[in-house]
């Protein structure tokens, strides 16, 4: 049996740290856990033990662990002990009026793990695809939910593990790497956490491995030979956004930092590594967008932890510092389209029976959830930094991780925060965007202009729905000369405003930069596949020349959310079927059922041309979505796969370009993709070329 040996004053520092949350939930402190455990891939399965020393004291433990785990043996100071296994939980009796300050229990255990990896993955939402844990040739994954070892209710004060797996299976989980050999046929490594966080996630492979120094730092690359000669490119990019959030919010929390390559198309960030699938790691783009958004999840989730009692704040937070941030920075237009997406998402995929308050977010298991947590939560930030400005928004940030690293923090933690930064209470502001479902929906009204003397004076009202919202409302009035921005306080249903310019007017504009949350109405939506995913009334029609069989556009619909969708013939398609509805199409219909088609684009039933480039290769495929020109609010779509084998490599691969209008894809990979302009709505008047509207 490996000994601990402990100085005091570390026992007595360890203990200090974890105490408070153990007089909570009746449960010993931990002062350490030592985790062993021997991956057989070929069986599915794992053996292992694991040893804690506890504060001495309490009368029982509890562990989760899988139900599908086998306990060997239980010990208490080297001696058999009495325990219990049963639904998920395993309780081992201590012993107690023993003069000592620490007891050591070890649990001997075995378990296989085989969840089944599905053979299609259509869809973006479960992000686990149902696997939480597996160990098999495709490789190993198993999640922090999956009990693949014994979790005590408290946090230990110190961690490691080591894995063993037959030779040139590697494997990686969160902590500083201590070792790694290999040896009679075994490769092992172990891992050690300084500052233990949440629940522990393993994965292996036949992984090759690449390290470079960053700030004295190590940072890894684990990926599977296909994609090794990646590394470096990942290398470069994870030091660079290393180097840009520690300048921004800090130091970083953790040991190392690992880019991981896992068989299923996820994007997990754990403490100290991110889990990326192989096909994202090679798509081109994701490390300048995934790769960030899971390196800031260091800080924000899995550094400062979120307290789910006021709901999943860090999604929001990780989505404004990382997907958005990245585009402001490339310039204050790509920034302001990135807001516009946010918001039309929102205003696309969240219905009145899907719509919740930001508090209530948890996790994203829909498109709507995700346009609430993820993308309203990131507006509500972006809110906050317009209102204080980016010296007190960034500096809150930087004393929430000096002040919540490893710990559980709130969204009142934050209001709080953000309050001492501004020097005001935002509570009544905050409190709005998170205790309330939906937004505001905004619109001028009765807008007039005037000119008295040298200038020309706009007057009108903002109008906005029940129950008002308080805003400060961006307007600008363009002119024949300079642009005139204001700002105005709104608080009831209708608010009058007054803008003076120096030239005539030519348009005013509400929000014109997309500062603020709100709803949009369905005229002011862009044309984009979440308009289809949010539809509450689609109908696929099948034209004569779809080349998508059934299964497949069963497929399509499932990996948009759409799995309730009749779909019917052309043939059968008259005015009163499709009164009121969303309509998507597979393959091109008879004429007089499509729209008329955007300058640049043709198509027909064995090609298609997109803005000056054309697809004619069975390979190829077209997705495109157009405004209902009969129904206003609504929208048509096209789903033309230039063959099934087209159909249906490129299907799973559509729901993940929500917020564009139109794909075209090629040679395996999307080759075009961009939106069709919104309308403007209420959000704009226009005047004439004299000033008058």
């Amino acid at each position: 049996m490996k000994r601990f040996i402990f100085p005091l004053l570390l026992v007595q520092v360890l203990l200090l740290l974890t105490l408070s949350a153990c007089a909570q939930t009746g449960e010993p402190a931990v002062v350490r856990q030592e985790i062993n455990v021997n991956l057989s891939p070929g069986r599915h399965y794992l053996s292992g033990d694991s040893t804690l020393v506890l504060v001495a004291g309490a009368r029982k433990i509890s562990f989760d662990l899988s139900p599908a785990a086998t306990v060997d043996q239980v010990t208490v100071d080297g001696r058999a002990a009495q325990f219990s296994f049963g639904n998920s939980t395993l309780t081992v009796d201590l012993p107690h009026g023993k003069d000592r300050a620490t007891i050591l229990v070890k649990v001997v255990y075995h378990a296989t793990f085989n969840d089944q990896v599905p053979d299609q993955l259509a869809g973006d939402e479960d992000p686990t695809y149902g696997v939480n844990g597996t160990i098999g040739s495709q490789g190993v994954f198993l999640g922090g939910s999956a009990g693949w070892y014994p979790a005590p209710s408290a946090t230990p004060g110190r961690r490691v593990v080591r894995i063993s797996a037959p030779a040139g299976i590697e494997a990686v989980t969160a902590g500083k790497r201590i070792s790694r050999s290999t040896h009679l046929g075994v490769t092992s490594s172990a891992w050690e956490e300084g500052h233990p966080v949440g629940r522990l996630s393993l994965s292996a492979g036949p992984y090759m491995i690449k390290e470079r120094i960053v700030d004295g730092m190590s940072v890894y690359t684990y990926f599977y030979p296909d994609n090794a000669d990646l590394a470096a490119g990942y290398l470069d990019a994870a030091a660079k956004y290393l180097h840009f959030y520690q300048k921004l919010l800090g130091p970083y929390p953790f040991e190392k930092f690992a880019v991981v390559e896992n068989f299923l198309p996820t994007g997990y960030g754990f403490p100290s590594y991110t889990l990326l699938g192989g096909t994202i790691i090679r798509l081109p783009f994701i490390i300048d967008t995934s790769l960030p958004h899971e390196i800031a999840h260091n800080w924000w989730g899995n550094g400062v932890l979120v307290d789910y009692r006021e709901g999943n704040w860090c999604e929001g937070l990780v989505t404004y510092l990382a997907d958005y941030l990245m585009e402001e920075k490339k310039s204050a237009a790509a920034g302001r389209d990135y807001r516009i997406r946010l918001i039309s998402d929102y205003s696309s995929l969240v219905t009145p029976d899907r719509d919740f308050p930001l508090r209530s977010f948890v996790g994203r298991i829909d498109p709507a959830s995700r346009a609430i947590g993820y993308g309203k939560g990131a507006m509500v930030f972006h809110m906050v930094r317009s209102m204080i400005g980016d010296e007190a928004f960034f500096g809150t940030l930087r004393e929430m991780c000096r002040t919540w690293m490893y710990r559980k923090a709130a969204w009142s933690d934050f209001t709080r925060a953000f309050s001492r930064g501004a020097g005001k209470d935002l509570a009544p502001f905050m409190e709005q965007w998170l205790l309330r479902p939906g937004g505001p929906h905004l619109s001028l009204k009765g807008a007039t202009n005037k000119r008295q003397g040298a200038e020309w004076v706009v007057s009108g009202s903002v109008v906005q729905t029940s129950p008002p919202y308080e805003l400060l409302l961006p307007l600008r009035l363009e002119t024949a000369g300079s642009a005139v921005s204001s700002k105005v306080v709104v608080t009831g249903k209708t608010t009058p405003f007054g803008i003076a310019a120096p030239a005539a007017p030519k348009r005013l504009l509400l929000d014109p930069d997309a500062d603020l949350f709100r709803l949009l109405t369905p005229v002011e939506l862009p044309p984009t596949i979440n308009r289809v995913k949010g539809s509450e009334n689609l109908l696929l029609v099948v034209a004569k020349s779809c080349q998508a069989d059934q299964g497949t556009m069963q497929l399509l619909l499932a990996s948009l959310g759409q799995q309730r969708t009749a779909v019917i013939n052309e043939d059968v398609v008259d005015a009163q079927l499709v009164h009121g509805r969303d309509i998507l199409f597979c393959g091109v219909p008879r004429p007089g059922l499509l729209p008329v088609l955007p300058e640049g684009i043709a198509i027909s039933s064995s090609d298609f041309t997109l803005f000056g480039e054309r697809f004619g290769k069975q390979d190829d495929l077209l997705f495109l979505v157009l405004r209902n020109p009969n129904v206003e609010g609504h929208v048509m779509a096209l789903f033309l796969p230039l063959s099934e084998a087209a159909a249906r490599q490129y299907v799973p691969k559509i729901t993940h370009y929500g917020s564009y209008g139109y794909l075209a894809f090629a040679n395996g990979e999307n080759r075009i993709k961009g939106r069709f302009p919104p309308l403007a709505g209420g959000s704009m008047v226009e005047f004439g070329k004299d000033g008058g509207q």
